[in-house]
């Protein structure tokens, strides 16, 4: 009796070292051992095998194998998984010839509860059968010492059959994740109370359970080109054993067609071991190899190393979409022109509440739908009317839909009256607009007063002219809904004017090629009442133009692409004036000094004189919509440093605040204040100091 119960000791204490569930390296690919809910992250029909040896060196080898395989269900006509159903079988043998066996063959259900377009959670138990064997034959006991010395041809002295273990156990999981735009889990979270019934180990000694285990599993996917980043962890807990595996594998992409991958993993069994692993991955299988390194104390007493090896292999069975769809081809039309135009979709899926976006910036789009179920498309694009289709579609039918888009025009009212500058008399005036881009010309009416719409925010230059009086070029431009007022007043053509002929040559700065641009003669003589004439619209300037003797000019040169330039021309006497004006064009940064910006003296404040100039700049970030600029002040070393600092900043801020006051955008706009720190002379006269004290435009992105 007393040997028997020596034998039951014995088969006690050996069941106890399987009293722990078993657990892998690549824990993540046995989901029936580390979470059983998150089978519903893989689409495809997977059959995994995984196999681990350890303690070679310690104890006769521990090896467990594992053979699990799950299946996604979907819904009906759709895509998205209903349910996962799963088996595993694993085996854990200890010793060459397995006198240690335990069995366990388990089956998992897990249900997918969508939560939103992305984030879903997977509720699922795992329901097992074990047993184990422990063959005595391959024990030894005291009967077959004889003298000190082993017989194993001995008998046992015992008469005990071998004892076997079995038992069922249940264990519920649940699982958040979320998924990204082709369908790979993003994140992931699961939670799962392993043998939560803690079955008896052994039918012989009683109070040898499994005890329950609980544990957390958490993983990511990012993206970084070619490379995916995949980090993982678990923590378990099981009666008073804890273990916590954390690491990464890095993924490098191969072949995008093919997806095939390969990959390297590092993680770490805190307090047991570090762990190096080899990964290769395809659409249909995925193989990999790991190594355990030990550091764990329980090798130091021996001197030996306790390191393991672990093999897995995942096959992928594609699972065919059985969906039925129907085809839907979107164009998309301006309703006034008929003419293609690009533009956004987003839809809405009102049978299963989906949300995303269809289509960005195309004039037609190709897409299969579900059939049977009802979508809400919108066709949007900036400056026209958001456009709603309803879809359903019938399967194998073809739907075509045409979208026209209306132009979203927001219009202000505008009323002009001319008079003549002399006598305030109303004059009838033929009243042309002029288009600066394609130089077009269209009368628009007649007469001594003119109304008409116009769009807000948009530039527009008018052209008046009368019989008997000279032309006159009126430029407009309102940011705000309701009605704009104007007066002009023109002058009567002066007879026998005596005249200088202006012959102008533009050319690009770089390539000196000659460079049609828009030309604009502004006679500054009456400091208060400047007129302006039209030399050129979009294109090379006329052969001459006549230039009034006795008046002063400015002469504006402007061409989308290039810096503005102004040239001054006092036609004190009759002759022939040459100008070669050379263009700059824009580029990052190059700057041009801004002349003639006055201020108040020893003031922020603009003269109203500067208001002129700064609507020529106006006009340059309007024709050169997407250029970004620095308005940078200077001043000379009159006044201390720090006065001549605020007082640059402040007048750079008053250009930039008057800029945005007239419809310019303020992301486009720097204002900053260099002070007397940057002179372009050295200030010891008039003349230099009058050069130092200046703005400049810069251009700091394009």
């Amino acid at each position: 009796m007393k040997k028997n119960t020596s034998f039951l000791l014995l088969f006690a204490l050996i069941n106890s070292m399987f009293s722990q569930d078993a657990y892998f390296s690549n824990f993540y690919r046995s989901y029936a051992l580390s979470n059983p809910s998150g089978i519903v992250l893989q689409d495809d029909i997977n059959l995994t095998v995984l196999h681990r040896s350890q303690w070679t060196s310690v104890v006769q080898p521990f090896s467990t194998s594992q053979f699990e395989g799950y299946y996604g269900i979907k819904k009906a006509n759709s895509t998205e998984k209903l349910f996962s159903i799963g088996f595993s079988f694993i085996n854990e043998r200890l010793g060459n010839n397995g006198y240690l066996n335990r069995n366990n063959l388990s089956i998992t259900g897990a249900y997918n509860i969508k939560l939103n377009a992305t984030q879903h959670l997977s509720a699922g138990i795992k329901m097992g059968y074990f047993n184990g064997a422990t063959d005595v034959n391959a024990l030894t006991s005291g009967s077959q010492f004889q003298n000190g010395f082993f017989q194993s041809s001995n008998p046992l002295g015992e008469n005990i059959s071998n004892p076997v273990s079995n038992g069922l156990e249940i264990s519920p999981s649940i699982t958040w994740y979320q998924h990204d735009n082709e369908n790979h889990y993003k994140h992931y979270i699961g939670i799962t109370a392993f043998n939560i019934n803690t079955p008896n180990l052994s039918s012989q000694v009683q109070g040898y359970n499994l005890p329950a285990r609980f544990a957390i599993n958490t993983g990511s996917r990012v993206y970084i080109k070619d490379i995916t980043l995949l980090p993982r962890a678990m923590a378990s807990l099981q009666g008073n054993q804890t273990q916590i595996i954390a690491g990464s594998d890095v993924v490098y992409n191969i072949n995008k067609t093919s997806k095939t991958s390969v990959g390297l993993g590092g993680y770490y069994r805190l307090g047991d071991a570090a762990i190096l692993s080899l990964k290769y991955l395809s659409k249909f299988i995925d193989v990999g190899i790991s190594y355990d390194f030990s550091t764990s104390p329980i090798s130091d007493p021996l001197n030996t190393n306790g390191n393991s090896f672990e093999l897995f292999a995942d096959y992928k069975i594609k699972q065919k979409d059985k969906i039925r769809q129907f085809e839907l081809l979107i164009e998309v039309f301006d309703e006034d022109t008929k003419e293609s135009l690009k533009a956004d979709a987003t839809f809405k899926n009102t049978t299963n509440k989906e949300k995303g976006i269809l289509f960005k910036d195309k004039e037609r789009h190709f897409v299969n739908l579900n059939e049977k179920q009802k979508f809400e498309i919108e066709i949007s694009k900036p400056e026209y009317e958001t456009k709603k289709i309803i879809i359903t579609g019938i399967i194998n039918e073809e739907i075509n839909e045409k979208v026209y888009l209306s132009k979203l025009i927001k219009l202000f009212d505008f009323e002009l009256e001319i008079y003549d500058k002399e006598t305030n008399e109303p004059v009838e005036t033929d009243i042309t607009l002029l288009d600066q881009n394609s130089g077009d010309k269209k009368l628009l009416g007649n007469g001594v007063d003119f109304k008409s719409q116009f769009e807000v925010g948009k530039k527009y230059t008018l052209s008046l002219d009368a019989e008997g009086y000279d032309n006159s070029i009126l430029e407009i431009r309102y940011n705000k809904y309701g009605t704009l007022s104007k007066t002009a007043y023109i002058s009567k053509t002066k007879p026998k004017i005596e005249s200088s002929k202006l012959i102008l040559i533009v050319k690009d700065e770089s390539t000196l090629e000659l460079l049609p641009s828009t030309i604009m003669a502004i006679n500054t003589s009456d400091p208060i009442n400047h007129s302006s004439s039209l030399i050129a619209l979009n294109e090379l300037p006329p052969k001459s133009f006549a230039l009034e003797v006795g008046q002063q000019y400015e002469i504006l040169f402007s061409k989308e692409g290039y810096f503005n330039k102004t040239i001054k021309i006092d036609n004190l006497i009759k002759h022939d004036i040459l100008e070669e004006v050379l263009l700059t064009p824009i580029e990052i940064g190059k700057s041009i000094i801004i002349e003639d910006l006055l201020f108040k003296t020893g003031k922020n404040e603009l003269d109203k004189r500067s208001y002129r100039l700064l609507d020529q700049m106006v006009d340059f970030m309007s024709h050169n919509s997407t250029i970004k600029v620095e308005i940078a002040g200077h001043t000379d070393s009159d006044g201390s440093e720090s006065f001549n600092q605020k007082l640059s900043e402040g007048r750079a801020q008053s250009a930039v605040n008057y800029l945005i006051s007239k419809g310019i955008s303020e992301l486009r706009l720097v204002a900053k204040g260099y002070g007397e720190s940057i002179p372009m002379e050295e200030n010891d006269s008039k003349e230099h100091k009058a050069k130092n004290r200046r703005v400049e435009l810069k251009i700091i992105g394009k």
